[in-house]
């Protein structure tokens, strides 16, 4: 995210060489990607089922459309991207940016796309924690006890049956049969990765003639300290309800699901357990946004321990996980409202969560873009 400041008076020029140049990209695969399916109709991955529905435009769509209508959009899209990349036709480039997000951005991705990321992070982030903290032990203080309370929680773990040796290949042979159905999801990440970008592209395209002068008060350091923060803590609370109800399933008295069904499939207890531990880190990560070490790297973090955070490392992950939020919720509350079980979205506050971590990024990228005084926004300043 490049946010430029200038005395009043000085145009600011808006890198956009590597924007339009990735649009293209993404616009020729998409491209070949319905030239393939036209080709192989039998390699098609949504194809309509009445029984399940991801919340996605493609549940409603024949299949006979899509590869000839991705074909036109990735035309389309090597147009508009050409015209974006020569500066021409600005009122093309934004009609067409506006659409592909409208289309790519929104109406494709559907539920599929956070149901992956969660699970990923389910599955490879105590792996990445644990590996973090043991290379980066022997120059922390509390290095050795952070390592002890790892052994020790899978000590206990694997001694009460929670996850022994038995649970852990149980748990292995599920995730491997599963993995022919992350190709959809994969190819509605793919789209929504096209949606986002056309929005990038549009924004830019939209903004790149304006002229800086001086900066509306919100977005001065010390407003975004404060709306920061606001959102910041909305955000990171709206993590808390899926993770804690998922810790009941440590207790006899599981949320949501049949305890005799836990007790027959262990596995099933373990996954659960991790994604719900997976929305409580993510609520941890959070306010990294306005702590000092989303700042700072801890000095857990080794090799780069005690140098400052580069925006980037926050502002991309942060904007990835808001939009798939955002795309999600609308999906999300359809289904839940068909279902009966409004309960959900308590669970799952998609419609708040999504836009309060994007304005929290937003906030955090403001701040550390405008040079705020050491310490402003964060947790223990001003």
């Amino acid at each position: 995210m490049d946010i430029a400041y200038a005395p009043a008076g000085r145009r600011t020029r808006t890198r956009t060489s590597s924007v339009p140049l990735a649009a293209a990209a993404w616009s020729a695969a998409t491209g070949a990607l319905g030239l393939w399916w036209s080709s192989r109709p039998e390699h098609y991955p949504f194809p309509p089922d009445p029984g399940t529905t991801a919340g996605t435009l493609l549940d409603v769509v024949p299949p006979a459309l899509v590869p000839p209508a991705l074909v036109a959009a990735g035309a389309v899209g090597l147009g508009a991207a050409a015209l974006a990349r020569a500066g021409w036709a600005r009122r093309v480039v934004l009609l067409v940016a506006a659409a592909w997000f409208a289309v790519f951005g929104l109406a494709v991705p559907g539920l599929r796309p956070l149901v992956l990321a969660g699970y990923l992070m389910a599955v490879f982030g105590p792996v990445v924690l644990f590996a973090t903290v043991l290379t980066g032990a022997w120059r922390w203080r509390g290095g050795p006890l952070a390592v002890g309370a790892f052994v020790l929680v899978g000590s206990a773990a694997w001694g009460t049956g929670l996850a022994d040796g038995d649970v852990v290949r149980r748990y292995l042979a599920v995730l491997g049969s599963a993995l022919p159905r992350t190709v959809p999801p994969l190819f509605a990440a793919f789209f929504l990765t096209g949606g986002l970008m056309w929005a990038v592209l549009g924004a830019r395209t939209a903004l790149g003639d304006r002229t800086s002068g001086q900066l509306p008060a919100w977005m001065r350091p010390d407003a975004t300290a404060r709306w920061g923060r606001t959102a910041t803590f909305v955000a990171a609370a709206c993590a808390l309800p899926y993770g804690l109800l998922r810790l009941t399933w440590l207790t006899p008295w599981p949320f949501g699901i049949d305890p005799a069904a836990l007790a027959a499939a262990p596995e099933m207890r373990l996954h659960g357990l991790l994604l719900g531990l997976a929305a409580l880190a993510g609520a941890v990560l959070t306010t990294g946004l306005v702590a000092r070490w989303g700042e700072v790297w801890p000095c857990w973090v080794p090799v780069v321990r005690g140098r400052a955070v580069p925006p980037a490392a926050a502002v991309v992950p942060g904007a990835v996980v808001a939009a798939l939020f955002t795309v999600a919720a609308v999906p999300k509350v359809v289904i839940t409202v068909a279902s009966g079980d409004l309960f959900g979205l308590v669970v799952f506050p998609f419609f708040g969560w999504g836009p309060a971590l994007a304005i929290a990024v937003l906030g955090y990228a403001l701040r550390r873009a405008g040079g705020a005084p050491d310490g402003a926004g964060t947790i223990g300043g001003s």
